[in-house]
């Protein structure tokens, strides 16, 4: 007599059309969506506190999900902001000095990530890429007036709003209408062909980081019995519509991930395509033009310093130089970062006005060893937690995503973002397996 075991997962996909989902909930999740678009001074000063309202709207709104959830604070949470009051203490004692609104940020953030999650679970990824889906649509009607109008007059008809210039934060001088972004026209222009879709957010890369989410959504988790529908082509249209660097790289890892799950014959008849895609994409005049001037900037920390001494408006370097300015924070305060305490950073001192963009850069450099490590160990198990659960092959497929979007971007230190790579920390779920028994 023989006896054979074996244990399958059970495909769990998420059913849009089933799931229930309230007005508030998209309500929410809007919310959340557009204040890490950073398209407007108002929602920057979430962290800065500078407007109470931009503060009072997601405390309101989170307070509203808890009591509809009937959310309790868990052993995890507790841990987590007890492990953060530790943290802020330490960099208290370091620098001998107190720092309230960073202090408030960090747990505040903690706070709305883990109340998303709880309070909506799974709906999050379901509401987040229809919220984008109808985002992009938006994005690309406004893309398309641009471009038919023309120059700069779609971006003089926005300059009529009033206050509209001290409202916006968009790059080059842009200007937001919360949906949409629009720069000025030479500065679009600058090394491409034609304007770039800049979305709902506060520049096209950042549009295309929100983007390329969606697609992993749509492509991994989301129940679709079309493999590539009408919301996946709106999302590549758009993203392609940004002519962003970190959104096509995106995009180029999940089509690859994602055609790995078939067969072996259609992922060697696929790859020869792949290769030459991916050989065209980057010889193509603005994509050559914007990695030699990564490179080139990177070469020029010094000048970069020097040329922002002084500055009313801090200079933004590429990702490149960014990240090797911020890491130098890192290397001087490599245990605890500076934390709050802005004023120790290198260029700071020096008396230079830089605001650099690279997101890992800067959660190492103002974090420190504690907050990488706390990232990355957070990230590492929801990456493998979503392809467990929802039983697709690639373990550290969002783990893969999730870093090379820090690379550009700090969106990961957003809640929106926070509640996508803290999900397994806060959330536990059931992996439906399949037991098969002979004897």
């Amino acid at each position: 007599m023989s006896s054979n075991s074996s244990t399958t997962v059970i495909s769990t996909k998420l059913d849009v059309e089933s799931v229930n989902i309230s007005f508030f909930e998209y309500l929410y999740v809007f919310m959340l969506v557009i204040y890490a678009g950073l398209s407007s001074n108002f929602v920057r000063s979430f962290s800065t506190f500078d407007r109470p309202m931009a503060v009072l709207i997601p405390l309101v709104m989170c307070v509203i999900l808890a009591i509809n959830s009937r959310i309790v604070f868990n052993r995890q949470i507790v841990l987590l902001l007890f492990g953060s009051v530790i943290y802020l203490f330490a960099s208290t004692v370091k620098y001998f000095e107190l720092h309230p609104k960073f202090v408030v940020s960090v747990l505040f953030n903690f706070v709305i990530a883990y109340i998303t999650v709880k309070g909506l679970k799974l709906k999050v990824f379901v509401i987040y890429e229809i919220i984008i889906y109808y985002l992009a649509i938006t994005g690309l009607l406004f893309w398309i007036i641009q471009l038919i109008m023309g120059g700069d007059i779609l971006f003089d008809f926005l300059g009529r709003i009033p206050e509209i210039d001290a409202f916006s934060s968009v790059t080059g001088g842009g200007r937001s209408i919360i949906i949409y972004s629009v720069q000025p026209f030479n500065f679009m222009r600058e090394g491409y062909a034609f304007p770039r879709n800049c979305g709902f957010a506060w520049e096209p890369g950042g549009f295309s980081v929100h983007l390329g989410l969606a697609i992993y959504i749509n492509l991994f988790l989301v129940k679709s019995e079309v493999k590539f529908n009408s919301r996946f082509w709106i999302l590549v249209l758009a993203l392609l519509s940004t002519l962003s660097t970190t959104g096509y790289v995106v995009l180029i890892t999940l089509l690859v991930f994602y055609f790995f799950q078939s067969n072996l014959k259609v992922v060697l008849l696929f790859f020869p395509v792949m290769i030459i895609g991916i050989v065209l994409l980057f010889s193509l005049p603005f994509m050559r033009d914007k990695i030699g001037k990564y490179y080139e900037e990177a070469q020029q920390i010094d000048l970069i310093v020097e040329e922002s001494y002084g500055k009313q408006t801090a200079r933004n370097p590429q990702r490149f130089a960014s990240f090797i300015i911020a890491i130098n924070d890192f290397i001087d305060n490599p245990v605890l970062g500076y934390g709050g305490h802005m004023e120790d950073r290198w260029f700071t001192k020096l008396g230079a006005n830089i605001a650099p963009i690279s997101g890992i850069g800067n959660l190492m450099a103002q974090y420190g060893i504690v907050g990488f490590l706390l990232f990355v160990i957070l990230l590492i198990n929801s990456s493998r937690l979503y392809a467990q659960y929802f039983n697709y092959k690639g373990a550290y497929l969002f783990f893969l995503i999730i870093i090379l979007v820090t690379i550009s971007y700090a969106l990961i230190l957003r809640p929106m973002i926070m509640s996508f790579w803290m999900y397994s920390f806060f959330e536990d779920i059931e992996i439906q397996t399949d037991s098969n028994n002979d004897s």
